[in-house]
């Protein structure tokens, strides 16, 4: 055998056994499988609905940025509740998304847990509207959005990742592993950065973001279009539920954007560039990797969507010292659905 065809051969060897190792290590059920997941979060013990008590009366023309710094006793900086690591390879992962383009004090936007079944290759998501009731440490009754705004006033950054992650696992009383944090801007630029994305627009609708119609078919969205795309929801016959099925097609498409065979050689940029505009998130390189190929192949039937169950209320807020629309969740049937769904 001449040496080129034995060094051909050897180097095709290496390739075949490469892959396979990669495979093993990088394939979702497997991956999972061997890694023990952190607990970012576990539901703790109930809440003091108590409202703050103040040193002297806020003043009638005390804005809602004043009162929440005056009120600020959210202990944000407490410790994660311990928990045992969970060895299985199901997980729960977070993803936040802020209100804010240049990185002041925000409020979380977006908020939806994702019970991932790697071995089932099937994902729960959970959508918990911005404007659920809920109670804070110190605070009392307020909308769950508040508890980033309200730690990253008093504590930074890394206070209002905590207590909005431990603020939906007591919400929903389950355990969070993993989560990923982002803003508008991240959104966009990343969206941006690959290219931008193709995403089938089922009908015709208006984008209340950007004041443009989005006409139904196949389309290019660049990273502005996307986000008002996955905020939308005035403008959907189902709200909520049409923006969840929404944010996962944009998921989905950036995943296929992402392991396109032209694009493999630009992966480890791309996965750099996406950690640095999702700004906060404890998934590594391996991790974003096999949860991409995990949601690739994902069909309709894989997913299950839902919402946090409830009804609209107009009740007082602690915070802002007056009346405030909540979302008021019906804690019977958000058991159930934890319990058939989540657990």
């Amino acid at each position: 055998m001449k040496r080129w065809k034995l060094c051909a051969l050897i180097v095709i060897v290496f390739a075949g056994v490469g892959l396979g190792l990669l495979y093993r290590y990088l394939e979702p059920a497997r991956h999972f499988e061997m890694k023990t997941h952190p607990v970012v979060a576990a539901p703790s013990a109930a809440v003091s609905t108590a409202p703050p008590s103040l040193s002297r009366p806020l003043p009638d023309d005390t804005t809602a940025v004043e009162a929440i710094n005056a009120s600020a006793v959210l202990s944000a900086n407490r410790p994660v509740p311990s928990a045992i690591p969970d060895k299985s390879a199901a997980f729960n992962a977070l993803v936040l998304g802020l209100d804010t383009t240049n990185g002041q004090t925000a409020r979380t936007d977006v908020i939806l847990l994702a019970h991932v079944v790697p071995a089932e290759k099937k994902v729960y998501l959970v959508s918990v509207p911005r404007d659920t009731r809920v109670p804070l440490p110190g605070i009392g009754l307020t909308k769950i959005n508040h508890a980033h705004f309200v730690a990253e006033t008093h504590g930074g950054k890394k206070s209002g990742t905590e207590a909005a992650i431990q603020a939906v696992s007591d919400l929903l009383q389950v355990p969070v592993h993993y989560y990923v944090k982002t803003n508008f801007s991240g959104f966009v630029n990343f969206i941006d950065a690959i290219g931008g994305i193709e995403v089938d627009i089922p009908q015709d609708m208006w984008l209340s973001m950007t004041h443009q119609p989005l006409e139904a078919g196949s389309r290019h969205l660049d990273g502005l279009t996307a986000l008002a795309f996955v905020r939308e929801r005035y403008s959907l016959e189902d709200g909520d539920f049409g923006r969840q099925a929404d944010q996962m097609k944009v998921m989905q498409a950036v995943v296929q954007k992402l392991l396109a065979p032209e694009k493999l050689t630009e992966l480890p940029g791309l996965l750099k560039q996406a950690k640095k505009e999702l700004i906060d998130t404890n998934l590594d390189d391996s991790d974003l990797v096999s949860l991409a190929w995990l949601f690739k192949d994902m069909k309709g039937p894989d997913i299950k969507y839902m919402q946090v169950p409830g009804k609209s209320v107009v009740a007082a807020d602690p915070l802002v010292r007056s009346p405030l629309w909540y979302w008021e969740p019906d804690k019977e049937r958000l058991k159930e659905l934890v319990h058939e769904n989540l657990r």
